[in-house]
């Protein structure tokens, strides 16, 4: 993550992440761990709540947020603010619909491969110490999913330059996505922030 101040979708999407993964965080909380004012934190809340994403109110008693139902999108803003809110609203529902990478399911897999193929070479290389009925199997490449298709099966009508503004937008946030050669898919981590993973 770099030093540079976020920008503005990079800070909603993290509080955003923070409102909906947190039990109990209130507005001192936030203002300290986002260096914001209380001014910004109430225009943020409410750019969450018009996408939206989330809806919650603040419980004085204990001066935390609690969620309360969620409200639809608010039809009635001016379009500049508009192109905004549906951006928000779209990358904020990626963080929890696209499937995460977990990183020990794939670490075990490279583990077992790494093994496999040097088991593989003492075998070739001596047959009689390491005879081939007694290579283990090699193990299978775990199934990944096709984030690139769930992304147009949430939103069909955006087009490729949008889902690649998307995922970046995501990697600004601190939600890893990235495309990886060697088993050409994509993978979702979450380095930062640290959400229930799933396993592929």
């Amino acid at each position: 993550m770099d030093m540079e101040k976020p920008s503005k979708m990079t800070r909603q999407l993290r509080l955003y992440y923070r409102l909906n993964s947190s039990q109990i965080i209130g507005p001192d909380d936030i203002m300290q761990e986002f260096n914001i004012t209380r001014r910004m934190l109430q225009r943020d809340l409410k750019d969450i709540r018009d996408s939206g994403l989330l809806n919650t109110k603040l419980d004085r008693a204990n001066n935390s947020y609690v969620k309360i139902a969620a409200v639809a999108f608010d039809e009635k803003i001016s379009d500049r603010r508009k192109a905004h809110l549906i951006r928000l609203y779209r990358i904020g529902t990626l963080i929890w619909s696209l499937p995460h990478i977990s990183k020990a399911t794939l670490h075990m897999y490279e583990n077992k491969i790494e093994e496999y193929e040097y088991a593989l070479q003492e075998s070739l290389d001596d047959p009689k110490q390491y005879p081939p009925e007694y290579l283990p199997d090699k193990p299978e490449l775990p199934e990944f999913p096709d984030l690139k298709a769930q992304y147009y099966e949430l939103f069909p009508d955006s087009n490729e330059r949008t889902r690649q503004r998307d995922f970046e937008e995501l990697n600004r946030a601190g939600f890893r996505i990235y495309y990886e050669r060697k088993y050409k898919a994509f993978f979702f981590e979450c380095d930062e922030y640290t959400g229930e993973l799933m396993d592929i």
